[in-house]
């Protein structure tokens, strides 16, 4: 198992029109597969496939044995064939063009058990058993990938949508039908985003708290404002609280529960307080002026949970944390208007530039981040967390969100407004393109985690012109999914503890340059006029 790589069978490659960094629902995806051949090829089917998945695997260190965890959801599976014959073809350029309509939703039969695993209800997770055939969420989530590593345990999961193209020989090129043909196969990878809003949003769906705050000491009396307390005074605040001077006043948080990545305006946080002039609260005199409140200390954070799990009970799950905005020893007052009771409002958000676009989860950079989503075995929340520290007469107080927040909506960004440091015609998927860096990488490593078993010997040349003639030498069964079987043998072959050893400081892959991977890439293509394919019996 692993996140598909964009990958090139000799001389079998993609020729894409007009490319995109990212693709959504409505979106058609079209140009040619590319054959190029220095020597006769036999060729019976030419297909091409698009199709969407989530993977998830956790792997269990026990002592010097591990357990592996698999769990795989399928969302749609399309696919066109583009020729069929039985012919020896002479060496050169062939193309055939194809062409998809990105889809909205997700193919009921391919989600059902029996194409994808059996996911009970659970928290946080969509379930397709079969008493909730009919309440299926078809909805598509974004390509995305999450990877990390403990001493004892190994998360993978990922989402993705691929393009294949599969080239097959004839099946009279075989001595031995029960093998089946002989194929060769290429991928593209593409990177999908749900439909953004077509203007920026209006509505944050503000999420109001409030605490009523009670100030008690001598320093709010004038005479003791700035000074130091003597015993006397200490000891009447001591024992007779009764006497002591009090203030009160309510303090009001509005923080969105919707954002909008990229939005051009920045994020409204209203903060706003109230004194309180009740004669049971506030004992001093506010007739001609109330007692100043200082905001000392601001820390805005954007929690991002990502959840995966196998089928059974084995599920990981991990919190990173993005900040928004910490600033301490500020002195910022939060004045009160005029008048006996009327509040007084803050914006920090325009104050402090609150905006929301790239994110860097541990040390991978997502840009933009990931939207919130739910499937069957991966998931993604967010939650926004806050803190406010403020002062008056010397006393801190401190006013933070509550534990049990509603959730966060992250939308992509607008359609029609962008900020500076977003262009969706160079968005690369970073966390994609770090995934694909480290397959590739770990591939050609023996010992490492992911490894792979080696392809075999190519055939010899005196052979009659074959698929293997052109370097490649599998089976038909290739194109299709790896079963968890397959996935297994192919894991028992990678060197658990070295693997861990390595990564026991590391809780996700390192982050790499974007020359590293390019999803729009064009691989060994050529021009879209070029001749049809020539038929030699």
């Amino acid at each position: 198992m692993g996140l598909t790589k964009p990958t090139n069978s000799p001389g079998l490659s993609f020729d894409i029109d007009h490319p995109r960094a990212q693709y959504s629902p409505g979106d058609v995806i079209s140009g040619h597969v590319v054959l190029n051949t220095a020597a006769d090829v036999a060729i019976g089917t030419v297909t091409v496939a698009f199709w969407g998945r989530a993977k998830s695997r956790i792997i269990q260190q026990h002592g010097q044995s591990a357990s592996y965890h698999r769990g795989r959801a399928r969302f749609f599976q399309l696919e066109k064939v583009l020729y069929e014959g039985q012919y020896t073809h002479k060496p050169g350029s062939f193309s055939w063009p194809f062409e998809f309509v990105v889809p909205d939703r997700a193919d009921p039969q391919c989600i059902l058990p029996g194409s994808s695993d059996k996911w009970k209800p659970k928290e946080h997770y969509r379930s397709n058993v079969d008493d909730q055939k009919n309440e299926l969420d078809l909805s598509l989530p974004p390509s995305m990938f999450h990877s990390r590593t403990n001493i004892s345990r190994k998360v993978e999961c990922f989402i993705e949508y691929v393009l294949e193209a599969t080239l097959a020989e004839p099946h009279s090129m075989h001595k031995f039908q029960f093998l089946g043909p002989k194929t060769k196969t290429s991928t593209y990878p593409i990177i999908f985003h749900p439909l953004s809003t077509p203007e920026p949003i209006q509505n944050y769906d503000l999420v109001t708290q409030n605490r009523l705050f009670t100030i008690s000491t001598l320093k709010l009396l004038p005479q003791h404002a700035g000074t130091s307390l003597g015993i006397r005074d200490r000891a009447r605040s001591f024992f007779h609280k009764d006497t002591v001077p009090r203030f009160s006043f309510s303090l009001t948080v509005q923080a969105p529960s919707v954002i909008q990545l990229f939005h051009p305006n920045p994020l409204p946080f209203l903060v706003t307080i109230q004194p309180d002039l009740g004669p049971e609260n506030t004992t001093i005199d506010t007739f001609t002026s109330f007692p100043e409140v200082v905001l000392r200390s601001i820390k805005i954070e954007l929690k991002s949970e990502i959840r995966c799990r196998a089928p059974g009970t084995y599920a990981d799950t991990k919190t990173y944390g993005i900040p928004i905005v910490s600033i301490k020893q500020l002195t910022r007052p939060l004045t009160f208007a005029k008048g006996l009771a009327e509040e007084s409002t803050l914006d920090l958000g325009s104050l402090y530039d609150l905006r929301v676009g790239n994110a860097k989860l541990g040390p991978r950079i997502e840009n933009p981040l990931c939207p919130n989503f739910t499937s069957y075995n991966v998931t993604r929340e967010y939650y926004l967390t806050w803190e406010l520290e403020i002062e008056c007469a010397e006393k801190t107080e401190r006013f933070s969100s509550s534990r049990n927040l509603p959730q966060c909506t992250v939308l992509p960004p607008p359609a029609t407004a962008c900020m500076d440091g977003y262009n969706p015609s160079a968005l690369l998927g970073a966390d994609l393109a770090q995934a694909a860096s480290t397959a590739s990488r770990d591939s050609g490593d023996g010992l490492s985690f992911w490894s792979h078993r080696k392809s075999g010997e190519g055939r010899g040349e005196k052979e009659k012109p074959s698929l293997g003639s052109l370097g490649l030498e599998s089976s038909s069964n290739e194109k299709k999914l790896q079963t968890k079987a397959e996935e297994a043998a192919e894991d028992r072959q990678a060197a658990f503890t070295s693997d861990v050893d390595e990564g026991m400081n590391a809780d996700s892959n390192s982050s790499i340059s974007d020359h590293d991977f390019n999803p729009r890439r064009t691989w060994g293509t050529h021009e879209a006029d070029q001749p049809p394919p020539q038929y030699v019996p």
